[in-house]
């Protein structure tokens, strides 16, 4: 039977527009979105060229215009453009700014202390800071979030460890959340030699006692919501002798966590808080009216039967069993699916 739910709100996207259009653009990005239950979406700032000035924020914008759902942006910092702070944390497109302090795709690594705590001390906006920082390293980033009383989204947590650190952070009554990805809670360490390059991505995949903690931290409230990272690359890429980090993930999520609801270790109410309310009250999403998707929660699929919308065109879930493929999606009065 069908049911409708809210359209759903991914806030960590990769859609590689501009500089890396043979992945991914706004386009087949957005495509991917709304064929997974997304009609709103966040865009990462690490492109070739990355989206560290206003200047470069409204060419983003702009081509942007060619995507079917709606698309929000965050800030980047490599830690010398705090001048342009004031400007971007104000700016209606913009939903939080991005910190790197772990290597991953792009060059907006910051790991000096010095400009880690200017990039705390310059952002004044009450949009979050979303930090990548892995182990230790997230350990110094909330402990300049506490000195500066700063809001931050802790993206992708992979490790036990630092689910602990986010669930002590709360228990300080921090403003803090964090967000989990689909490939965390469902891969460990143990498909790599299985997978081999396309299972390398940042985070890597931890242990059978992080997936634990990750699904535990679920539960009890530490972890807020579901993000994909959908970060897309060729599969010529993924083959090459220096593969890059990275999955796709907009057209898998949902139909994972339905399949977690059918195996009973998630409810629907879990699957619309973590993709639908948590998202939209941390980042403000606006509302958007006249938007709904229909799935039959109860209906199996297999991942990749039907092919993929995203450009890449390739999953490390293809082949897996999921539920409740979505049928119909109406966005802003308009069907698109």
């Amino acid at each position: 039977m069908l049911k409708k739910f809210p359209g759903f709100i991914d806030v960590h996207v990769h859609l590689r527009d501009p500089g890396a259009t043979h992945k991914e653009d706004f386009y087949t990005g957005s495509r991917a979105a709304i064929v997974g239950g997304f009609t709103f979406i966040l865009d990462m700032p690490n492109n070739p060229v990355p989206t560290v000035s206003t200047e470069r924020l409204k060419e983003k914008i702009a081509l942007s215009k060619k995507a079917i759902c709606d698309i929000g942006f965050h800030y980047g910092t490599n830690g010398i453009n705090t001048d342009s702070f004031a400007a971007a944390g104000k700016h209606p497109r913009v939903f939080g700014l991005k910190l790197y302090c772990n290597h991953t795709t792009g060059e907006m690594l910051i790991e000096n202390l010095n400009l880690l705590e200017k990039v705390f001390a310059q952002w004044k906006s009450e949009k979050p800071i979303l930090v990548h920082a892995e182990g230790t390293q997230l350990a110094g980033v909330i402990a300049f979030a506490y000195f500066y009383n700063r809001r931050i989204h802790v993206c992708h947590p992979s490790q036990g460890c630092e689910v602990e650190l986010v669930r002590l952070a709360k228990q300080k009554r921090m403003h803090i959340s964090a967000g989990v990805t689909p490939h965390h809670l469902f891969l460990t360490d143990k498909v790599v030699k299985q997978m081999e390059s396309f299972t390398m991505m940042k985070p890597p995949l931890g242990k059978q006692e992080d997936q634990d903690a990750l699904w535990e931290g679920l539960h009890d409230g530490t972890i807020d919501l579901i993000e994909t990272d959908h970060a897309p690359h060729t599969k010529e890429e993924k083959m090459s002798e220096k593969p890059p980090f990275g999955i796709p993930g907009l057209e898998t999520a949902l139909g994972l966590l339905l399949k977690a609801v059918h195996e009973k270790r998630l409810t629907m109410k879990h699957v619309v808080r973590l993709l639908y309310e948590a998202p939209k009250k941390i980042f403000h999403i606006p509302d958007q009216p006249k938007t709904s998707i229909e799935l039959d929660p109860q209906r199996p699929y297999i991942i990749g039967s039907d092919g993929y919308a995203t450009k890449c065109a390739w999953s490390p879930f293809d082949g897996w069993e999921a539920y409740g493929k979505v049928e119909t999606v109406i966005f802003k009065g308009k069907k698109l699916l």
